[in-house]
């Protein structure tokens, strides 16, 4: 199968400068999916890293801008990108400034990152995802969150505005501030942002199960997702928002007591369980582990009504041949452009022709043959 490209998002050619370990490389790719092969340390993430700028926030090493300087040079770093939309090609800057990042599309400066939120939507799947399962639930609720804001536009919103109306309210009942209006004001935004916040994740999470038991490689693991959540199994807002808020009141003196907000949407515990077994994700072979997450990734990908750009980041490590044969297949199926780094070529065998292969040699991307 060749990969096809005419795709909804992808990277046409990718210019580095003073970037990483890169002081002036260019990559053109056409469009078409990439992988990039070389030994480890030679500077592969780092152009993965480039392309995941495109979406908004640290990227995929959540690294700040200054982090992303040549170590060589004194001298602020610019990435440049010809990147199609879908419908249109268009000339994209990134840029750093100190600790801020700059961005210019087709010539004009912006402001924020909403304009290129708008044309660009990158996923990753990357090493340090892979012990997302063995961690705490916090952890594994920040993955599950990250997913439901490239569904929900507002999601984003609705939880910064909840975060500080959290923190506010429990500042006020530990410094034994007890201004029922104020409190009450900080509640009802609570308890607001968190119905928005829950119903989201529930509705994502139904849409996720749906294309995994539909549509993913039976080859697989199938993940089944689970959230468990304080909040009453009720679909009307109203409701919802009314249970919340007489929670949050008659939890005022249990919550400055114990310096913590004990209800709320903050406390959701997102589980991912192996369908096949029918074991918890935490009894699975670190192996499954991975292959759990990444499908729930690939889910996330196939769910979208437009394609995004993937980027996966040494995934083929430590997984059994079906199991790289299977994630190939995957995606090659979904049809977005990919990103791929790996240290061994052979991995690619029999989909030489669906890819633009890169090596990294001198600081320098080179062709690879």
């Amino acid at each position: 199968m060749v990969l096809k490209t005419s795709l909804a998002c992808c990277v046409k050619s990718l210019k580095l400068y003073n970037f990483r370990n890169y002081l002036n490389s260019e990559l053109n790719c056409d469009g078409l999916s990439v992988v990039i092969v070389g030994n480890n340390g030679v500077g592969k993430t780092n152009i993965l890293e480039a392309v995941s700028l495109l979406s908004k926030g640290k990227g995929i090493r959540s690294a700040n801008a200054s982090e992303m300087r040549n170590s060589s040079t004194n001298i602020d770093w610019v990435a440049h990108y010809d990147f199609c939309d879908g419908n249109n090609l268009n000339s994209i800057g990134i840029a750093s400034k100190q600790e801020r990042k700059l961005i210019s599309i087709n010539g004009k400066m912006q402001s924020n990152y909403s304009l290129l939120s708008e044309l660009s939507d990158v996923i990753w799947f990357a090493p340090q995802m892979d012990y997302i399962l063995l961690k705490g639930p916090g952890t594994r609720l920040k993955f599950f969150d990250r997913i439901v804001s490239t569904f929900k536009e507002k999601y984003a919103l609705y939880f910064i505005k909840y975060k500080r109306a959290k923190s506010e309210r429990s500042r006020l009942l530990k410094e034994n501030i007890l201004d029922d209006s104020w409190l009450t004001g900080l509640e009802d935004i609570m308890a607001s942002c968190g119905t928005h916040i829950s119903l989201m994740r529930f509705s994502v999470l139904q849409m996720l199960q749906e294309t995994i038991n539909q549509d993913l490689s039976t080859s697989l693991p199938k993940p089944a997702l689970q959230l468990i959540t304080q909040l009453p199994k009720e679909k009307d807002f109203d409701k919802i928002v009314s249970h919340y808020k007489d929670y949050l009141r008659q939890s005022r003196g249990k919550d400055s007591l114990y310096n913590r907000v004990s209800f709320g949407v903050h406390n959701d515990n997102f589980q991912i369980f192996h369908q096949q077994k029918q074991l918890a994700s935490n009894l699975c072979s670190t192996g499954e582990q991975k292959l759990l997450l990444l499908s729930t990734v690939m889910a996330s990908v196939r769910a979208r009504q437009t394609s995004p750009i993937l980027l996966l980041d040494d995934v083929m490590s430590h997984l059994d041949k079906r199991y790289r044969e299977a994630i190939l297949e995957e995606i090659l199926n979904i049809g977005c452009q990919t990103w791929v780094s790996d240290v061994n070529d052979q991995n690619f065998l029999g989909h030489k022709e669906s890819f633009k292969f890169f090596t990294v040699k001198d600081d320098q991307i080179l062709n690879y043959d």
